[in-house]
């Protein structure tokens, strides 16, 4: 009976995230910078959902993640505002970050 109450405490305990936290900062700033790109190449208009899964897919891939992983923890995220803003402040930084060195360069 023991052993039956652990197994349905691990199941309905909280969600295991699908990537770990690292990665997901990588492909939370890929994408952010792939939707700002949308928002100035399609003057911020509604773009069909095919366009969106093949981008989305196409950061995804480049990192080395599944689509439906990324999703999946996306959604888990989102479950959590308080780990998801976590997350959120390393994308901001690592998008500062990015841009602070390419202002480097271009000096």
């Amino acid at each position: 009976m023991f052993v039956l109450l652990s197994l349905l405490a691990v199941a309905c305990g909280p969600e295991q995230p699908k990537l770990e936290q690292k990665k997901m900062v990588s492909v939370l700033s890929d994408v952010m910078v792939m939707e700002a790109g949308h928002q100035v190449k399609y003057n911020y208009g509604i773009l069909p959902d095919s366009i969106w899964v093949r981008d989305y897919g196409f950061v995804c891939k480049k990192h080395g993640v599944k689509y439906d992983d990324f999703k999946a923890e996306l959604s888990r995220l989102k479950a959590n505002p308080a780990e998801f803003d976590v997350v959120m402040e390393k994308v901001i930084t690592q998008l500062q970050l990015a841009e602070m060195n390419a202002r480097k360069v271009n000096q």
